[in-house]
């Protein structure tokens, strides 16, 4: 659980350094998000989504490699964040 846990603190400090190098312009209903020449917009509930399957992943990810790949709970956590991201970048594009 303690790798899971740093992970997961991982995860949060790269989203901040990514919203700190990113211009990011939020409005009422959406989310602008200039990066280089290029601007994408998102929906807020979107980017709760995309920021929940990012967070879950690197939790699973941290609590399998800090269980030493022994743990059944973090495979089947992994391999439902996993899917689900495969899923949702799948249907984004």
């Amino acid at each position: 659980m303690k790798g899971a846990l740093i992970a997961l603190l991982m995860g949060i400090v790269l989203l901040i350094l990514l919203y700190y190098n990113l211009s990011i312009f939020t409005g009422k209903t959406t989310i602008d998000i200039r990066w280089h020449y290029t601007y994408f917009v998102f929906s807020h509930t979107s980017i709760i989504i995309i920021m929940l399957l990012f967070l879950g992943t690197f939790f699973s990810i941290g609590g399998l490699v800090g269980s030493y790949f022994k743990s059944r709970l973090f495979w089947i956590l992994t391999a439902l964040f996993l899917a689900l991201d495969t899923f949702y970048i799948a249907t984004l594009y």
